[in-house]
């Protein structure tokens, strides 16, 4: 059981949804797919490979809060006319929730839902049931909702996960995220430093993966150094950065696991888009232009799910470099990209960068049309071929 006796709310929405007459032609197949997750997760299952249209937000490696699991459940829902569960509703959910299927709901909640704010209630109330009682699951989402909404308590969680952990590749995960949160959220960089040391010296070599966690390090050591500018920071971070990309080939050369290969891939991305950044930063828009075009084709071979992230930032050094017409174009990319995998902040941000480009370009008519549709909360594509 889930629950302990009474109906669930959020099983009803799903459940409604899913009796509607051609309901999958009228919902976008990124929302169908996170309605059948969903379902699974009310029953008690994981769904462990899960495509970019579905992620792990309590899970999320930057600990972020984000309206973009809201934003698109409402347009969706808009088409068909069904009402999304209230706050209230989803908390009596929550509340009766066993302390071992907690998780669950709580993954189903914001993946439907968006619903931060009932989540961070929950997870307040319950506590010090979840610190005694709950999963290491349990423990990550509770830590990583208490980090975007800026409560310390996300302190408290991430250190229990860590002791809870079942391996060493756990412990590793629960570290980087309570590092993090105290970097980005809370900007405790001693306390952040310190942590890395006890990673770096007693925990990754522990792992067989160390390759892979020692580019997390550099990554995350790399962010630290430039959250404390000094005149060297800059040239600090790159090196941290260079360093990592370094031990993700050497991971991907000698790992047999295709799992793990295309995770480290996936962090290759990751680290290429910091450095675009940093190059951005010191203004060498040239070069952050050129690494940036070359991960927009590592990522369509190795990670499909994150080209939307790839053009977005290709489409800023390309306006950078005044070269509006082409930022026009890979934006629009972006923005049909976030659209297919439900990415409300990417898909803004991307209508943000095309009004940008009309306006440099002279088309007002045009930047006030994407300025509607950012007004509408629309999720509606671009089409590509039909503006010069």
């Amino acid at each position: 059981m889930i629950v302990k006796g009474e109906k669930m709310y959020l099983e009803d929405f799903i459940n409604q949804i899913l009796s509607i007459p051609k309901f999958d032609k009228k919902i976008d197949s990124a929302f169908l797919e996170r309605l059948n997750i969903s379902k699974k997760l009310l029953e008690g299952t994981s769904v462990r490979d899960r495509s970019s249209r579905s992620p792990f937000f309590l899970n999320d490696l930057g600990v972020r809060f984000t309206t973009s699991p809201r934003e698109f459940v409402e347009w969706n829902t808009k088409k068909i006319n069904v009402k999304i569960p209230s706050y209230d509703k989803l908390v009596s959910d929550m509340l009766q929730a066993e302390i071992g299927l907690l998780p669950y709901i709580m993954d189903a909640c914001i993946l439907l839902t968006g619903n931060f704010d009932a989540v961070f209630d929950i997870v307040s109330r319950r506590k010090s049931e979840i610190l005694k009682h709950g999963t290491y699951n349990a423990l990550i989402y509770s830590g990583t909702v208490c980090a975007s909404k800026g409560s310390k308590d996300s302190y408290l969680y991430f250190s229990k996960a860590i002791q809870r952990a079942g391996d060493i590749n756990h412990v590793i995960t629960a570290y980087h995220r309570l590092i993090i949160t105290k970097l980005k959220r809370f900007h405790d960089y001693e306390g952040a430093q310190e942590l890395l040391y006890t990673l770096i010296s007693k925990e990754i070599p522990r792992s067989k993966d160390k390759d892979l966690y020692m580019a997390l390090f550099d990554n995350m050591l790399g962010l630290a150094v430039v959250m404390e500018p000094n005149s060297f920071s800059l040239v600090m971070a790159k090196t941290l950065l260079v360093n990592a990309t370094d031990r993700i080939n050497k991971y991907v050369s000698t790992c047999s696991s295709i799992k793990g290969k295309s995770q480290a891939e996936r962090y290759k991305g990751q680290v290429a888009i910091n450095l675009v950044q940093l190059e951005i930063q010191k203004h060498d828009y040239k070069l952050a232009y050129h690494i940036a075009i070359n991960n927009l084709e590592h990522v369509r071979i190795y990670s499909k799910g994150y080209v939307a992230e790839a053009c977005s930032i290709l489409a800023y050094t390309q306006y950078l470099l005044k070269n509006y017409h082409d930022a026009l174009m890979t934006s629009k990319e972006a923005l049909n990209e976030h659209a297919d995998i439900g990415n409300y902040d990417g898909v803004k941000a991307s209508r943000e960068m095309l009004i940008s480009c009309y306006i440099k370009l002279g088309m007002k008519e045009e930047a006030k049309a994407e300025a509607q549709l950012i007004l509408d909360k629309s999720f509606k594509k671009e089409n590509i071929g039909s503006r010069k």
